[in-house]
């Protein structure tokens, strides 16, 4: 995975495929049919095992097969009860990253509404809005795609499609052509864009229509998305769609309305909701324009009107329902137009999505999965459009379905999480201040591991215990061992929630305060000389250790005031790196030298 932070061991997690569809590519009414659905809608749940670096192990085997670039590991929090007090959302999808669009959760006892639960608008993404030129520009008006990095050039004029369960390219985002269950955009001039579709499909965009010899005439609207009800939402094909993104409406002027972005999914087990009225809801939007008055961000002023954003899902496995609640996975509407004597095209409907139950719902569960209805050509005062009233070739997208039946997909071939090997520790390093040593450490994930013992030893004694962290909070931890005058070695011995131990490897820190003093040759063969400071009679201890810290020779001297300088042969030690320290007069001394 490429971000495993917010996982740990035991964590209930979603899998998820968002996308893999593949279409048909041809120039005609053909474009955006689903040739292969791949593996795009399948999902399961399991339970977080372990971490082997990046990676996520779970305690049982897939039921599914996934391209491991398309999917998310959503984390499903477990609750005892919970209440919802504030207005409860998921992050929205985003194609760029490859996140969001649901919202996962589980309630052993009870879940009380104070606030509304939605996802709504946070699926696939609607078409964004772009400003053509004048008609005079305009031609190949029929297209059923355009290359969006050229779409505003002389020769491509189809506003971008809404999103859908297909990868999409530059190359096909532009046109009126549905894109899977994406609506298209409309073609000039100043059409619609077709609805979003799920369940059920998007519905298609208006024609501009006008009088006298204007030349820019649109009879090219923008494609509903195709319904993919019949690809998933069953016990056979286990499957789940984001709600379709809205095509954009044909725009010349900064006045048209984007495409509306789709619903997202919703997966809730409970055993009890109390509902208090509040609602649940993955429904699709309105595109919005904010460059419009506050009052119109959602109609198309002088240019085409933008389709709706399809119903997202809502699965419930829940035993009983307490009280009223509201349940709803439908279709937004599309985009009103208006404000000119000339019919701009409104925009299509969305479909409606699913809401699917373990049960049968209770009559005070309220729900809704109806397709939007299609934009329409508004009545005004100040104008005086012959189709003022009609919808202009616009239609509304098709309702979803509310069923039963709903089993939460999970694998039963179980793994024994014993038989990881462990990853606890990422990183150990230390300094020393003085007569302070400071460790640090980074943990690769704190609620796996249960505590944290930190060992030292002086010399050539045993590694013994000195501190203990219990239940680390965070991957970051430090510890100082405030008075260390003397040469350590420091270790972490990292224990797992699951029993298992792992060790750090060793940092060895010579002793406090360390001054020097002359030793040559260096690099050495057979014999070192060791040249004493004239203060250095008197007891002088030498000992060699290696770089790990492993205490290889030791000899003691007693120095005389005339005598400055100690031979050591050093030719039983194999070629290598080495400490060698000195203690006198309470002083300590070090040095490294090279054995050849």
């Amino acid at each position: 995975m490429e971000n495993i932070t917010g996982l740990s061991v035991g964590d209930k997690v979603m899998i998820i495929q968002m996308k893999g569809a593949t279409i048909t590519t041809t120039n005609n009414s053909t474009f955006g049919n689903i040739s292969s659905l791949g593996n795009a809608g399948k999902y399961e749940f399991s339970t977080i095992c372990g971490f082997l670096n990046n990676t996520v192990v779970l305690s049982n085997h897939l039921l599914n097969s996934y391209d491991v670039s398309m999917i998310q590991v959503i984390r499903v929090p477990v609750y005892t009860n919970a209440e919802v007090t504030g207005t409860l959302t998921a992050q929205a999808w985003d194609a760029a990253t490859g996140v969001g669009g649901v919202l996962a959760f589980e309630v052993t006892g009870t879940l009380t509404l104070n606030a509304n639960i939605h996802t709504d608008g946070a699926g696939y993404k609607g078409g964004e809005l772009l400003q053509f030129p004048n008609c005079s520009y305009f031609t190949t008006a029929s297209a059923f795609f355009y290359n969006s990095t050229a779409v505003l050039s002389s020769n491509a004029n189809g506003a971008l499609k809404g999103e859908g369960v297909n990868t999409v390219t530059a190359t096909y985002s532009g046109g009126k052509g549905k894109q899977a269950n994406g609506g298209g955009g409309g073609n000039n001039h100043n059409t619609g864009g077709g609805g979003g579709a799920n369940y059920g499909a998007g519905g298609n965009g208006g024609n501009y229509t006008g009088t006298g010899s204007f030349p820019c005439l649109g009879t090219n609207a923008g494609v509903g998305g195709t319904e993919i009800g019949t690809y998933g939402y069953a016990s056979g094909t286990n499957k789940i769609f984001l709600g379709g993104g809205g095509g954009s409406g044909h725009a010349n002027n900064p006045e048209g309305t984007p495409g509306g972005d789709g619903g997202g999914i919703i997966y809730i087990k409970a055993a009890t909701v109390v509902g208090n009225g509040y609602s649940i809801t993955a429904k699709g939007t309105q595109g919005i324009n904010n460059d419009l008055a506050p009052n119109l961000l959602n109609e198309a002023r002088g240019d085409g009107g933008g389709g709706g954003g399809a119903g997202g899902v809502v699965l419930l496995d829940v035993a009983t329902f307490s009280g009223n609640v509201t349940v709803e996975a439908n279709g937004a509407d599309g985009s009103t137009v208006g404000f000119q004597n000339t019919c701009m095209g409104p925009g299509g409907g969305g479909g409606g999505g699913v809401i699917w139950s373990a049960a049968g719902l209770p009559v005070n569960v309220t729900t809704n999965v109806a397709g939007g209805i299609s934009g329409f050509v508004r009545y005004l005062d100040a104008y005086n459009a012959p189709c003022e009233g009609s919808a202009n070739g616009a239609t509304a997208g098709s309702n979803g379905v509310v069923q039963t039946g709903f089993a939460a997909p999970q694998g039963t071939n179980t793994i024994s999480c014993d038989i990881l090997p462990l990853d606890l520790l990422k990183q150990f390093t230390g300094k020393r201040t003085n007569q302070q040593i400071q460790l640090n450490w980074v943990l690769a994930n704190a609620a796996q591991v249960k505590k944290i013992v930190v060992e030292k030893k002086i010399g050539n004694a045993s590694f013994q215990p000195i501190t203990e962290i219990i239940s680390p909070a965070t991957v970051n931890g430090f510890f100082v061992d405030e008075q260390s005058y003397n040469t350590a070695t420091y270790r972490l011995l990292v224990y797992a929630l699951n029993g298992n131990s792992q060790y750090s490897h060793s940092l060895f820190f010579d002793a406090g305060e360390q001054l020097s003093f002359n030793l040559y040759p260096n690099p050495v063969t057979d014999q070192v000389t060791i040249q004493l400071p004239a203060t250095g009679n008197g007891k002088t201890i030498v000992t060699i250790t290696d770089v790990n810290g492993k205490q290889l020779l030791q000899q003691q001297f007693f120095m005389q005031q005339i005598q400055s300088i100690l031979r050591l042969s050093v030719s039983p030690l194999p070629a290598g790196i080495y400490h060698l320290r000195l203690q006198n007069n309470g002083r300590q001394y070090s040095s490294k030298f090279i054995k050849q």
